[in-house]
Protein backbone atom coordinates (compact mmCIF):
# COMPACT_ATOMS: atom_id res chain seq x y z
CA UNK A 1 0.00 0.00 0.00
CA UNK A 2 1.33 3.42 -0.95
CA UNK A 3 1.69 6.49 1.25
CA UNK A 4 3.01 9.99 0.65
CA UNK A 5 5.61 12.26 2.21
CA UNK A 6 4.60 15.76 3.45
CA UNK A 7 5.90 17.08 0.12
CA UNK A 8 3.74 14.70 -1.89
CA UNK A 9 6.31 12.08 -2.91
CA UNK A 10 4.83 8.61 -3.34
CA UNK A 11 6.26 5.93 -1.04
CA UNK A 12 5.61 2.21 -1.49
CA UNK A 13 6.85 -1.08 -2.91
CA UNK A 14 9.01 -1.00 -6.01
CA UNK A 15 7.33 -4.09 -7.44
CA UNK A 16 3.99 -3.76 -9.20
CA UNK A 17 0.74 -5.68 -8.74
CA UNK A 18 -2.01 -6.37 -11.27
CA UNK A 19 -4.32 -3.72 -9.82
CA UNK A 20 -1.71 -1.03 -10.55
CA UNK A 21 -2.57 -1.29 -14.24
CA UNK A 22 -6.13 -1.72 -15.50
CA UNK A 23 -4.93 -3.14 -18.80
CA UNK A 24 -2.84 -5.70 -16.93
CA UNK A 25 -5.63 -6.55 -14.50
CA UNK A 26 -7.78 -8.15 -17.20
CA UNK A 27 -5.18 -10.88 -17.59
CA UNK A 28 -5.83 -12.13 -14.04
CA UNK A 29 -8.77 -13.92 -12.46
CA UNK A 30 -8.88 -11.85 -9.25
CA UNK A 31 -11.03 -8.70 -9.66
CA UNK A 32 -9.84 -5.20 -8.80
CA UNK A 33 -11.96 -4.84 -5.65
CA UNK A 34 -10.26 -7.86 -4.06
CA UNK A 35 -6.98 -5.93 -3.95
CA UNK A 36 -8.53 -3.58 -1.37
CA UNK A 37 -8.04 -6.45 1.11
CA UNK A 38 -4.82 -5.67 3.00
CA UNK A 39 -4.43 -8.92 4.99
CA UNK A 40 -2.52 -11.77 3.37
CA UNK A 41 -4.65 -14.79 4.47
CA UNK A 42 -7.88 -13.23 3.21
CA UNK A 43 -6.37 -12.03 -0.07
CA UNK A 44 -4.82 -15.46 -0.66
CA UNK A 45 -8.26 -17.03 -0.10
CA UNK A 46 -9.72 -14.70 -2.73
CA UNK A 47 -6.95 -15.56 -5.20
CA UNK A 48 -7.78 -19.25 -4.68
CA UNK A 49 -11.53 -18.62 -5.02
CA UNK A 50 -11.37 -16.76 -8.32
CA UNK A 51 -8.69 -19.06 -9.73
CA UNK A 52 -10.71 -22.21 -9.02
CA UNK A 53 -13.83 -20.57 -10.45
CA UNK A 54 -12.09 -20.26 -13.84
CA UNK A 55 -11.58 -23.70 -15.41
CA UNK A 56 -9.68 -22.08 -18.32
CA UNK A 57 -6.80 -20.86 -16.13
CA UNK A 58 -3.53 -21.29 -18.01
CA UNK A 59 -0.87 -19.71 -15.79
CA UNK A 60 -0.19 -19.13 -12.09
CA UNK A 61 2.25 -16.35 -11.20
CA UNK A 62 4.18 -15.34 -8.09
CA UNK A 63 7.56 -13.74 -7.45
CA UNK A 64 8.79 -16.88 -5.70
CA UNK A 65 7.63 -20.49 -5.80
CA UNK A 66 6.92 -20.41 -2.06
CA UNK A 67 4.02 -18.08 -2.87
CA UNK A 68 2.54 -20.70 -5.20
CA UNK A 69 3.07 -23.39 -2.59
CA UNK A 70 1.20 -21.28 -0.01
CA UNK A 71 -1.55 -20.79 -2.59
CA UNK A 72 -2.09 -24.56 -2.84
CA UNK A 73 -1.90 -24.97 0.94
CA UNK A 74 -4.65 -22.34 1.25
CA UNK A 75 -6.69 -24.09 -1.45
CA UNK A 76 -6.38 -27.40 0.37
CA UNK A 77 -7.17 -25.94 3.79
CA UNK A 78 -10.20 -23.89 2.71
CA UNK A 79 -11.50 -26.16 -0.06
CA UNK A 80 -15.00 -26.57 1.40
CA UNK A 81 -15.45 -22.82 1.98
CA UNK A 82 -14.24 -22.06 -1.55
CA UNK A 83 -16.62 -24.55 -3.13
CA UNK A 84 -19.48 -23.27 -0.96
CA UNK A 85 -18.81 -19.68 -2.07
CA UNK A 86 -18.82 -20.76 -5.72
CA UNK A 87 -22.14 -22.52 -5.17
CA UNK A 88 -23.91 -19.75 -3.23
CA UNK A 89 -22.10 -16.57 -4.17
CA UNK A 90 -21.64 -15.74 -0.47
CA UNK A 91 -18.29 -15.49 1.29
CA UNK A 92 -17.90 -17.29 4.65
CA UNK A 93 -19.53 -15.37 7.51
CA UNK A 94 -16.31 -15.36 9.54
CA UNK A 95 -14.26 -14.05 6.60
CA UNK A 96 -12.32 -11.09 8.01
CA UNK A 97 -12.84 -8.30 5.46
CA UNK A 98 -14.68 -4.98 5.62
CA UNK A 99 -18.41 -4.89 4.97
CA UNK A 100 -17.79 -2.54 2.07
CA UNK A 101 -15.43 -4.91 0.26
CA UNK A 102 -17.65 -7.92 1.05
CA UNK A 103 -20.65 -6.14 -0.45
CA UNK A 104 -18.73 -5.26 -3.61
CA UNK A 105 -17.37 -8.77 -4.12
CA UNK A 106 -20.63 -10.58 -3.42
CA UNK A 107 -22.51 -8.09 -5.59
CA UNK A 108 -20.31 -8.97 -8.58
CA UNK A 109 -20.09 -12.70 -7.92
CA UNK A 110 -22.27 -14.98 -10.06
CA UNK A 111 -22.93 -18.35 -8.34
CA UNK A 112 -21.91 -21.36 -10.44
CA UNK A 113 -23.52 -24.54 -9.14
CA UNK A 114 -22.23 -26.60 -12.06
CA UNK A 115 -18.61 -25.64 -11.35
CA UNK A 116 -19.10 -26.32 -7.63
CA UNK A 117 -20.37 -29.84 -8.31
CA UNK A 118 -17.49 -30.42 -10.71
CA UNK A 119 -15.02 -29.44 -7.99
CA UNK A 120 -16.71 -31.72 -5.45
CA UNK A 121 -16.28 -34.62 -7.88
CA UNK A 122 -12.62 -33.72 -8.49
CA UNK A 123 -11.94 -33.78 -4.76
CA UNK A 124 -13.68 -37.12 -4.32
CA UNK A 125 -11.72 -38.67 -7.18
CA UNK A 126 -8.47 -37.20 -6.05
CA UNK A 127 -7.98 -36.80 -2.34
CA UNK A 128 -4.75 -34.85 -1.89
CA UNK A 129 -3.59 -36.59 1.25
CA UNK A 130 -4.16 -40.10 -0.16
CA UNK A 131 -2.60 -39.42 -3.56
CA UNK A 132 0.30 -37.14 -2.71
CA UNK A 133 2.89 -39.53 -4.07
CA UNK A 134 1.08 -40.18 -7.35
CA UNK A 135 0.74 -36.55 -8.39
CA UNK A 136 3.94 -36.68 -10.41
CA UNK A 137 1.98 -38.45 -13.13
CA UNK A 138 0.46 -36.07 -15.66
CA UNK A 139 -2.90 -37.84 -15.64
CA UNK A 140 -3.29 -37.59 -11.87
CA UNK A 141 -2.02 -34.08 -11.16
CA UNK A 142 -4.45 -32.33 -8.82
CA UNK A 143 -3.78 -28.97 -10.48
CA UNK A 144 -4.36 -30.43 -13.94
CA UNK A 145 -7.75 -31.82 -12.89
CA UNK A 146 -8.88 -28.39 -11.66
CA UNK A 147 -7.39 -26.50 -14.61
CA UNK A 148 -7.00 -28.73 -17.70
CA UNK A 149 -5.33 -25.86 -19.61
CA UNK A 150 -2.77 -24.95 -16.94
CA UNK A 151 0.62 -25.06 -18.63
CA UNK A 152 3.02 -22.83 -16.64
CA UNK A 153 3.76 -21.66 -13.12
CA UNK A 154 5.83 -18.49 -13.37
CA UNK A 155 7.91 -18.14 -10.22
CA UNK A 156 11.51 -18.13 -9.06
CA UNK A 157 12.63 -21.62 -8.03
CA UNK A 158 16.38 -21.05 -7.74
CA UNK A 159 18.57 -21.54 -4.67
CA UNK A 160 16.79 -22.45 -1.47
CA UNK A 161 13.40 -22.27 -3.22
CA UNK A 162 14.19 -25.53 -5.03
CA UNK A 163 12.97 -27.63 -2.11
CA UNK A 164 9.64 -25.80 -2.11
CA UNK A 165 9.31 -26.35 -5.86
CA UNK A 166 10.02 -30.04 -5.41
CA UNK A 167 7.26 -30.36 -2.79
CA UNK A 168 4.88 -28.44 -5.04
CA UNK A 169 5.46 -30.91 -7.87
CA UNK A 170 5.16 -33.98 -5.67
CA UNK A 171 1.95 -32.96 -4.01
CA UNK A 172 -0.05 -30.83 -6.41
CA UNK A 173 1.22 -30.02 -9.90
CA UNK A 174 3.20 -33.01 -11.17
CA UNK A 175 6.06 -32.77 -13.65
CA UNK A 176 4.13 -31.80 -16.78
CA UNK A 177 3.45 -28.21 -15.63
CA UNK A 178 6.55 -26.07 -16.15
CA UNK A 179 7.82 -23.91 -13.27
CA UNK A 180 9.51 -21.05 -15.08
CA UNK A 181 11.51 -18.14 -13.68
CA UNK A 182 11.66 -15.64 -16.58
CA UNK A 183 13.97 -13.00 -15.11
CA UNK A 184 16.70 -12.49 -12.54
CA UNK A 185 15.99 -9.12 -10.94
CA UNK A 186 16.34 -7.25 -7.67
CA UNK A 187 15.34 -3.89 -6.24
CA UNK A 188 18.47 -2.50 -7.91
CA UNK A 189 17.19 -3.43 -11.39
CA UNK A 190 17.09 -6.14 -14.05
CA UNK A 191 20.05 -8.50 -13.95
CA UNK A 192 19.36 -11.30 -16.40
CA UNK A 193 16.84 -13.14 -18.56
CA UNK A 194 16.06 -16.86 -18.62
CA UNK A 195 16.04 -18.06 -22.24
CA UNK A 196 15.25 -21.71 -21.42
CA UNK A 197 11.71 -22.59 -20.29
CA UNK A 198 13.06 -25.60 -18.39
CA UNK A 199 16.24 -23.97 -17.15
CA UNK A 200 17.28 -22.14 -14.00
CA UNK A 201 20.05 -20.03 -15.49
CA UNK A 202 20.04 -16.45 -16.75
CA UNK A 203 21.74 -14.55 -19.55
CA UNK A 204 23.05 -11.32 -18.06
CA UNK A 205 21.53 -8.18 -19.56
CA UNK A 206 24.46 -5.81 -20.27
CA UNK A 207 22.27 -2.76 -21.00
CA UNK A 208 20.27 -2.91 -17.76
CA UNK A 209 23.08 -1.87 -15.41
CA UNK A 210 26.85 -1.68 -15.39
CA UNK A 211 28.21 -4.91 -13.92
CA UNK A 212 31.50 -5.69 -12.24
CA UNK A 213 32.49 -9.06 -10.82
CA UNK A 214 34.78 -9.82 -7.92
CA UNK A 215 36.25 -13.35 -7.91
CA UNK A 216 35.25 -15.08 -4.69
CA UNK A 217 38.82 -15.85 -3.72
CA UNK A 218 39.31 -12.07 -3.53
CA UNK A 219 35.97 -11.18 -1.98
CA UNK A 220 36.56 -9.85 1.51
CA UNK A 221 33.12 -10.76 2.84
CA UNK A 222 33.16 -11.64 6.54
CA UNK A 223 31.86 -14.92 7.90
CA UNK A 224 28.34 -13.86 8.84
CA UNK A 225 27.73 -10.92 6.51
CA UNK A 226 27.39 -8.46 9.40
CA UNK A 227 29.23 -5.17 9.58
CA UNK A 228 32.29 -4.75 11.77
CA UNK A 229 35.31 -2.49 12.03
CA UNK A 230 37.27 -4.38 9.40
CA UNK A 231 34.62 -5.22 6.84
CA UNK A 232 31.49 -3.27 6.00
CA UNK A 233 29.65 -5.45 3.46
CA UNK A 234 28.05 -3.26 0.75
CA UNK A 235 29.49 -0.01 2.18
CA UNK A 236 33.04 -1.18 1.71
CA UNK A 237 34.88 -0.10 -1.42
CA UNK A 238 35.20 -3.03 -3.84
CA UNK A 239 38.58 -4.40 -4.80
CA UNK A 240 40.21 -2.86 -7.86
CA UNK A 241 40.66 -6.36 -9.26
CA UNK A 242 37.10 -6.62 -10.53
CA UNK A 243 36.29 -8.12 -13.91
CA UNK A 244 33.97 -6.89 -16.62
CA UNK A 245 31.06 -8.86 -18.04
CA UNK A 246 33.05 -10.36 -20.92
CA UNK A 247 35.87 -11.58 -18.64
CA UNK A 248 34.08 -14.24 -16.60
CA UNK A 249 35.41 -17.79 -16.63
CA UNK A 250 33.03 -20.73 -16.89
CA UNK A 251 32.80 -22.66 -13.63
CA UNK A 252 33.97 -19.84 -11.37
CA UNK A 253 31.97 -17.88 -8.79
CA UNK A 254 31.83 -14.11 -8.49
CA UNK A 255 30.34 -11.50 -6.22
CA UNK A 256 28.24 -9.08 -8.27
CA UNK A 257 28.79 -5.31 -8.08
CA UNK A 258 26.40 -2.96 -9.88
CA UNK A 259 26.20 0.67 -10.92
CA UNK A 260 22.77 1.85 -12.04
CA UNK A 261 20.98 4.96 -13.26
CA UNK A 262 19.20 5.59 -9.95
CA UNK A 263 22.39 6.48 -8.08
CA UNK A 264 23.94 3.23 -6.84
CA UNK A 265 27.68 3.34 -7.57
CA UNK A 266 29.71 0.12 -7.40
CA UNK A 267 27.10 -1.31 -5.04
CA UNK A 268 27.69 -4.74 -3.51
CA UNK A 269 24.15 -6.05 -3.11
CA UNK A 270 25.10 -9.50 -1.87
CA UNK A 271 24.49 -12.00 -4.68
CA UNK A 272 27.14 -14.51 -5.68
CA UNK A 273 26.73 -16.03 -9.14
CA UNK A 274 28.39 -18.92 -10.97
CA UNK A 275 29.22 -18.60 -14.66
CA UNK A 276 28.03 -21.70 -16.55
CA UNK A 277 28.52 -20.59 -20.16
CA UNK A 278 27.99 -17.82 -22.69
CA UNK A 279 25.12 -16.73 -24.92
CA UNK A 280 26.95 -14.83 -27.62
CA UNK A 281 29.21 -12.53 -25.61
CA UNK A 282 26.96 -12.35 -22.55
CA UNK A 283 27.58 -14.77 -19.65
CA UNK A 284 25.00 -17.35 -18.62
CA UNK A 285 24.91 -17.51 -14.82
CA UNK A 286 23.17 -19.36 -12.02
CA UNK A 287 22.59 -17.96 -8.54
CA UNK A 288 25.05 -19.65 -6.17
CA UNK A 289 24.17 -18.06 -2.82
CA UNK A 290 23.89 -14.82 -0.88
CA UNK A 291 26.95 -13.37 0.80
CA UNK A 292 26.96 -14.05 4.50
CA UNK A 293 24.72 -17.12 4.25
CA UNK A 294 27.35 -19.48 5.59
CA UNK A 295 27.56 -21.96 8.42
CA UNK A 296 30.85 -21.30 10.15
CA UNK A 297 31.26 -23.40 13.28
CA UNK A 298 35.01 -23.96 12.86
CA UNK A 299 36.05 -21.69 9.98
CA UNK A 300 34.72 -24.01 7.27
CA UNK A 301 32.29 -21.48 5.65
CA UNK A 302 29.69 -23.96 4.40
CA UNK A 303 27.30 -22.33 1.93
CA UNK A 304 23.57 -22.99 1.91
CA UNK A 305 23.90 -24.76 -1.44
CA UNK A 306 26.62 -27.08 -0.15
CA UNK A 307 24.71 -27.89 3.03
CA UNK A 308 21.45 -28.59 1.20
CA UNK A 309 23.20 -30.84 -1.34
CA UNK A 310 24.88 -32.81 1.45
CA UNK A 311 21.70 -33.05 3.52
CA UNK A 312 19.64 -34.23 0.53
CA UNK A 313 22.17 -36.89 -0.41
CA UNK A 314 22.46 -38.14 3.18
CA UNK A 315 18.69 -38.24 3.65
CA UNK A 316 18.21 -40.24 0.45
CA UNK A 317 21.17 -42.62 0.61
CA UNK A 318 21.76 -43.14 4.34
CA UNK A 319 18.48 -42.34 6.08
CA UNK A 320 16.02 -43.35 3.34
CA UNK A 321 13.93 -40.27 4.16
CA UNK A 322 12.30 -37.46 2.17
CA UNK A 323 13.08 -33.91 3.32
CA UNK A 324 9.95 -31.82 3.81
CA UNK A 325 11.80 -28.78 5.11
CA UNK A 326 14.85 -28.00 7.21
CA UNK A 327 16.56 -25.39 9.32
CA UNK A 328 20.10 -25.33 10.60
CA UNK A 329 22.35 -23.19 12.78
CA UNK A 330 25.81 -23.43 14.31
CA UNK A 331 25.74 -25.04 17.76
CA UNK A 332 28.46 -24.12 20.27
CA UNK A 333 27.01 -25.14 23.65
CA UNK A 334 28.71 -27.96 25.52
CA UNK A 335 26.61 -31.04 26.17
CA UNK A 336 29.20 -32.46 28.54
CA UNK A 337 32.94 -32.41 29.10
CA UNK A 338 33.60 -34.84 26.24
CA UNK A 339 31.28 -33.19 23.72
CA UNK A 340 32.77 -29.77 23.18
CA UNK A 341 33.25 -29.57 19.40
CA UNK A 342 31.07 -27.03 17.58
CA UNK A 343 28.55 -28.62 15.21
CA UNK A 344 25.37 -27.87 13.26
Amino acid sequence: KYSYTPNGLKIGPNSSAPHDNKALLQLYTTPADAYDVMTEPELLFLHCLYAVLDSNLGLIESNFVVGVYNFFVCLDTHWDDIVSTIRTGKLPKDFQISDEVREKLEGQFVPNVERAEELVLIRKQYDISDHAQSSTAATSSFARRIWPKLHTIMANETGSFHLCGQRLRERWVGNDITIFSPIYAATEGLIGVNTDMNGKTYVLSPKAMFFEFLPMDESNNDDDGSKNDDNNDSDEKPSENTLFIEELEVGKEYEMIVTNLTGLYRYRFGDVIRCVGYHGESPIVEIAYRKGQFLNAQGERTSEETFYTSLSKTAEEDWNLDILDYSTVEYFLKQNDTDSCPCY
